[in-house]
């Protein structure tokens, strides 16, 4: 089973979408006992001066980016309102570009620094459906795993080749022997 510490990486977005784990009855929050744990382990995928957001603000804007994601891989519209959750999000921090010696880069304006946050995971899920990567995001093909991932790779049908793919591969092996 994942947990916050095995997260693929692969995306902000993807990232917090995969912090409930829809494929078990009950569902898991890995967000109940981990919620500055997930918003640590994402700070450098976070611009400066993001600061967490509350627990409750992180899992409504899940719900809208887990729908938004959910509808890209099976190629269906989004409802509206993970939608509007989304650009919401994104708006509510504006940007601007920076030119400095190293190059241009982005300025997050944000007075307290937890909507940047949020702001961020908003702006990489519009990003993520939006951009040449959709095709790359997948569900896991484990029957008991509802984790999404970006697949470089065409053949990758697992989130995390060393935990599900093994426990398929196992299952599929015991299930061949005598």
């Amino acid at each position: 089973m994942l947990d916050l510490d095995s997260l693929p990486g692969d995306d902000l977005a993807v990232n917090l979408a995969d912090t409930v784990m829809l494929a078990v009855s009950p569902s898991i929050d890995l967000l109940d006992d981990g919620h500055a744990r997930f918003w640590a382990a994402q700070a450098s995928l976070l611009p400066e001066g993001a600061r967490p957001p509350s627990a409750e603000q992180t899992r409504r804007l899940r719900s809208a980016v887990r729908e938004v994601l959910e509808a890209a891989v099976v190629r269906r519209e989004p409802e509206a309102w993970a939608v509007e959750r989304v650009n919401a999000a994104a708006a509510a921090v504006p940007t601007s570009p920076r030119l400095t010696a190293d190059g241009a880069w982005t300025t997050w304006h944000g007075e307290d620094g937890g909507e940047i946050a949020l702001a961020a995971v908003a702006v990489a899920a519009i990003d993520l459906v939006s951009g040449p990567r959709a095709a790359q995001l997948r569900r896991c093909g484990a029957h008991d795993c509802s984790m999404l991932f970006l697949a470089a790779n065409s053949r990758r049908v697992w989130c995390t080749p060393s935990l599900c793919g093994n426990r398929v591969r196992v299952a599929r092996h015991a299930k061949k022997a005598p």
